[in-house]
């Protein structure tokens, strides 16, 4: 079981979003000029249980993760659970293809599908499943470890959920997974509970999920599930 604290400041949290900017490509070609084996699919979910609907995004890159953004060129096209998606693109996401859909009507099976220059398509399934907190603790004693227990299937190997701080004079991330046995648990230790000055510690939670592509083109892809809480609120005593 992965368990690992994170303190996030802002000077560190903009220094590593720089880094990664400039590591991945803004650049726009079109998917006509490259070969078509060496086209990267990148898949995002991502939802907030604030929101009414979820943002799903495909972006496809030339020859890696870090590579060009491509618009995809007729007969080439993305599409999700057979709606086709038009291609936006902003300076700085490069070429993208992206739809909001209804949450509370689309958990479920779904499915990303792409299809290359040569009419060759990549189907990918996945399930979007239902996130939630478990009867959260009303109050804590910060003396002891705070279980939180969470509504999920259970997560693979490389999923994670992380509950984050709001607001505190303490602030911390603390992460663990893969969530596997029941009750789906993130234990905080009694130490970070002891930094607290705020007699309400306010907390929200998000499930990272890391999606296997069973089609491929050689290059690869990547695809991943992020779903978050509303927060909550514990009093420590």
């Amino acid at each position: 079981m992965l368990s690992i604290n994170r303190q996030f400041h802002y000077k560190i949290f903009s220094g590593i979003t720089l880094f990664l900017t400039a590591c991945t490509s803004s650049e726009i070609g079109d998917s006509k000029d490259v070969a078509q084996d060496k086209i990267y699919q990148t898949y995002n979910i991502s939802y907030n249980e604030n929101d009414e609907k979820l943002s799903a995004t495909a972006v496809f890159r030339f020859a890696g993760s870090n590579g060009t953004t491509l618009v995809l060129n007729d007969p080439s096209k993305a599409a999700l659970d057979d709606e086709v998606i038009k291609v936006d693109s902003s300076k700085f996401r490069g070429a993208y293809y992206e739809v909001a859909k209804a949450a509370a009507q689309w958990y479920g099976k779904h499915q990303w599908r792409f299809t290359d220059m040569a009419k060759k398509t990549y189907t990918n399934e996945f399930s979007f499943d239902a996130f939630k907190w478990n009867n959260p603790p009303a109050s804590a004693s910060k003396s002891k470890p705070l279980q939180l227990n969470f509504i999920t299937p259970s997560l693979d190997p490389n999923d994670y959920v992380e509950v984050s701080t709001i607001n505190s004079d303490s602030a911390f991330s603390y992460t663990q997974g893969p969530l596997t046995v029941k009750p789906f648990s993130v234990i905080i230790p009694a130490e970070y509970l002891q930094k607290q000055k705020q007699p309400i510690l306010k907390l929200t939670a998000t499930r990272v999920q890391y999606i296997r592509l069973n089609q491929n083109t050689a290059e690869g892809g990547e695809f991943i599930i992020r779903y978050s809480l509303k927060p909550i609120e514990v009093k420590l005593y």
